[in-house]
């Protein structure tokens, strides 16, 4: 009998037959990859500036030029409303006209709402917060949800009292310190937002919370976070690394980002929480949200982040706007006197603006919508992420890009907006009497976000302007300083740079229209 070998020898024909086969499959998924990288390649992308990430270029412009939009404005006249370029790894589409905001960020919002991922935003312990949870997470809508109940038209009018006392108090220290303007108010908008979501009455400019807040808006404009500036969001692994790997400049940033951005988290929130257990606090939004029956420790988390949020934004937004009308009325003492006049007419001289005013101030409102188009307060608004391969205009945007709204390019586009750099009111009243085209697009369209991501403070920072806005016209005129030979002082119209852009700091004279004026800010009734 034979036995079988304990093995069963190989031959040569299956030796090659398997080594055939492995070399089939590995030329098989290179051969795949290479036709996926062609495929991507044929598509042909929004044109742009080609060779940005090999040169030193996407530093000097991310990180050197604060009016950025302006570069990416000037290159849309080369390009296109709609052009891309890559820093470093990054795929980043500018879109710069009405039309292509409008065609993705809203009609397109299903796959056009979520926000790229960010290491150094990550690395700073802000990418929790509403405004940067991807629109794909769960926590999206109910984040959205409990802000709109707050700060929406219905929430908005429980703090409407507050927000009308806040006035005043701007109004008195507008007329007994006229030349700290900027102060007063950051002061008044750091009141209604702190009241308004926190409970937290602010006295004054040297409150622990105006510092914390200072400090962290000082290190949101930083060149660091702007996009496409730092290498490390190409190459997400080196997150692990030690910051002090990064560099000593990269290190203390992300060290003093991330623990301003605990204190605005944490700080307010937990003392609303005190206050609550110690039976004295204010309505606000935390006291009303903690009050519900179903909070457990993730909704309480969801809360804390929904509201820093809007600390967040709530405060140098409105504080940008109110700069830049007081600069525009200094500019076009015409167009105060007209909006004057307007809230005269309606108002009278015995009592402040009120809301119901509102519908009755149709001047009022455009110059504040002019305002707004003139210098809109996030310049770039905040990015937006496509979820998918997408066509636009024959254009390929790849999956994964970067969108970049140019709000400012958007309300300075000539064919939209006719001698953009003209401070003009008229622009959003009815001229069907005149051989002229009649009312413009509204910018709030633009200024407040788009699509799912619309600013869910809206109406909340609608009203506060309107309030301070027809207040201050109705009790002040504005005009230019004279400097010590009784020269007028000629302001120079500069912006700074950043997330939220306001005016460089200027000089104006704030005086009481009349006593009547005067008397009206005193009273205590």
């Amino acid at each position: 009998m034979v036995l079988a070998p304990p093995w069963t020898p190989v031959n040569d024909f299956s030796l090659d037959g398997a080594m055939l086969a492995v070399g089939f499959l590995v030329v098989g998924i290179v051969a795949s990859f290479v036709a996926i990288r062609l495929q991507r390649l044929s598509k042909f992308p929004p044109p742009g500036p080609r060779g940005f990430k090999q040169s030193p270029t996407s530093r000097s412009i991310f990180r050197g030029r604060k009016d950025i939009w302006r570069q990416y404005a000037e290159w849309s006249k080369i390009y296109g409303p709609v052009f891309s370029f890559r820093s470093h790894r990054l795929n980043i589409v500018v879109l710069n006209s009405a039309k292509a905001v409008h065609d993705l960020l809203d009609i397109r919002a299903k796959i056009y709402s979520d926000r790229p991922y960010s290491a150094i935003i990550e690395l700073t312990n802000q990418n929790k917060p509403i405004g940067r949870i991807s629109s794909q997470d769960a926590r999206f809508a109910t984040s959205r949800r409990m802000a709109h109940e707050e700060l929406g038209q219905k929430g908005t009018l429980r703090h409407l009292p507050a927000l009308e006392r806040h006035v005043k108090l701007l109004l008195k220290s507008l007329m007994s310190d006229p030349k700290h303007f900027r102060q007063h108010l950051r002061l008044c908008q750091s009141k209604s937002i702190m009241m308004a979501i926190y409970g937290y009455p602010v006295e004054s400019d040297d409150d622990p919370y105006i510092t914390i807040h200072g400090n962290w808006f000082k290190a949101l404009n930083s060149p660091f976070l702007r996009t496409g500036a730092w290498f490390i969001d190409s190459y997400p692994i080196l997150r692990y690394l030690p910051t002090w790997m990064l560099g000593a400049e990269s290190h203390n940033f992300i060290t003093e980002r991330r623990a301003s951005n605990g204190q605005m988290m944490n700080v307010p929130f937990e003392w609303t929480k005190s206050e609550i257990r110690a039976g004295r606090s204010y309505p606000s939004f935390v006291a009303n949200q903690l009050s519900q029956d179903n909070v457990n420790p993730d909704h309480e988390e969801s809360i804390k982040y929904v509201v820093g949020a809007m600390h967040m934004s709530g405060v140098d937004t409105v504080l940008s706007a109110m700069l830049t009308f007081l600069l525009m009325m200094m500019l076009n003492p015409e167009i105060q006197k007209r909006a004057q006049e307007e809230v005269d007419s309606v108002v009278g001289s015995d009592r402040l603006p009120q809301l119901p005013d509102r519908g009755k101030l149709p001047y009022v409102g455009a110059l504040i919508q002019e305002v707004l188009r003139f210098h809109p307060p996030a310049p770039l608004a905040v990015t937006h992420a496509v979820t998918q391969d997408d066509y636009y205009e024959d254009m390929f945007i790849q999956k994964g890009s970067t969108i970049v709204p140019n709000v400012w390019a958007v309300t300075h586009d000539e064919s939209t907006y006719p001698e953009p750099m003209k401070f003009d009111p008229m622009r959003y009243l009815d001229k069907s009497d005149q051989d002229v085209k009649s009312a413009q697009p509204d910018p709030r369209n633009f200024v407040f976000g788009f699509g799912r991501r619309v600013c869910a403070g809206m109406y909340f920072a609608e009203v506060t302007l309107f309030l301070q806005v027809s207040s201050i016209l109705a009790t002040f005129n504005i005009s230019k300083e004279m400097n010590t030979d009784g020269v007028e002082i000629i302001p120079n119209v500069d912006f700074t740079g950043g997330h939220i852009s306001q005016p460089e700091d200027f000089v104006c004279r704030i005086v009481p229209r009349s006593d009547a004026a005067i008397d009206l800010i005193m009273w205590d009734h």
